[in-house]
């Protein structure tokens, strides 16, 4: 009996100190929540939020703005000049495009008109002027077959231009650089901001970059050894034209302006108009219109078109109707 009454008192005593432990250890709590402090008669915040000054805020509240439904493009950021190198291999290029210096100034005066909207569209993505010449390095800034920048149909119109029996807008100067500088620009992000291994991939395909990065060091000479001749042809020509255009005076020619404001304006016209008409209204010649048009490859506006823009000289009068 004695030891019953012996292990009852321990077990009382027990359950007693485990009580007193575990209200100590509840109010420590509410202390580390609440603050120092805090009543004892203190509580934790409602869920409304509104006590202790524990505010919750609807996204509103918060100044949150709803999601967009479309995607914004963000603004182009200005990437660093091309590295224009006079190495050996350019210096052979420069020295060959001198040997017939009247021909380059033929390539120089035909691009002429068009080269500040070009340079416009490549600023427009935040490429540097001087990608401007890889269209006279491609195709000596030809306006006939694929055009200036050379692009193959199935590229084209991965870029938005029209090719059809009526329109091939790769041979438009303005239309088909905007495709280029949004092919250049892409290129420039996917090769990591180098512009060597962008032009490696502009000449050889999306997939040249990995295909070719493992050959890519600081040793530019050596790195375009390792590349294919046409685009080692490419680089090379690309770089002596944009040297000779930046020093055309020591060369004997004239200096290249590129932002020349343009010699014609961009005027709607019905589609199906015959372009000798457009070009009887505006005082002009049809000879004229074809060399500012060169997309179009009929004396036609196209007939599906409600409205297509054709370029007239800058004197002409453009309220003229149609």
């Amino acid at each position: 009996m004695r030891t019953t009454k012996t292990i009852y008192r321990v077990f009382v005593s027990l359950l007693a100190t485990i009580i007193v432990a575990g209200w100590a250890s509840t109010r420590a709590l509410a202390e580390d929540f609440e603050g120092p402090g805090a009543s004892s008669g203190s509580s934790l915040p409602a869920l409304d939020g509104r006590s202790r000054g524990f505010e919750l805020e609807t996204p509103a509240e918060a100044g949150a703005q709803p999601v967009q439904t479309t995607y914004v493009l963000p603004l182009p950021q200005p990437v660093p000049p091309f590295p224009i190198l006079l190495n050996r291999s350019v210096r052979r290029y420069v020295s060959d495009f001198m040997t017939s210096p009247y021909h380059l100034q033929d390539t120089f005066d035909r691009s002429h008109p068009y080269l500040q909207d070009m340079v416009r569209v490549l600023r427009s993505y935040g490429l540097p002027d001087d990608l401007v010449y890889l269209a006279f390095a491609e195709s000596e800034f030809s306006k006939q077959g694929q055009g200036p920048w050379q692009f193959t149909s199935e590229t084209a119109k991965r870029f938005g231009l029209r090719i059809d029996d009526y329109v091939d807008e790769r041979r438009d100067p303005v239309m088909s650089t905007k495709a280029a500088a949004e092919y250049l620009a892409t290129l420039h992000d996917e090769a990591g901001d180098d512009w060597p291994m962008t032009l490696v991939a502009w000449n050889n395909g999306d997939r040249a970059i990995n295909r070719y990065w493992s050959l890519r060091g600081r040793d530019m000479e050596r790195f375009g050894s390792r590349l294919p001749r046409r685009t080692r042809g490419l680089m090379g020509r690309f770089m002596a034209v944009a040297y000779i255009a930046h020093h055309a005076d020591s060369y004997g020619l004239t200096p290249i302006k590129l932002d020349d404001p343009p010699a014609y304006q961009m005027l709607p016209v019905t589609g199906g108009t015959p372009l000798s008409r457009v070009a009887l209204n505006h005082g002009t010649t049809l000879e004229h219109l074809r060399e500012l048009n060169p997309g179009l490859l009929r004396d036609v506006v196209p007939p599906d078109q409600h409205a297509y823009n054709v370029r007239i000289p800058l004197a002409s009068d453009i309220h003229a109707s149609f």
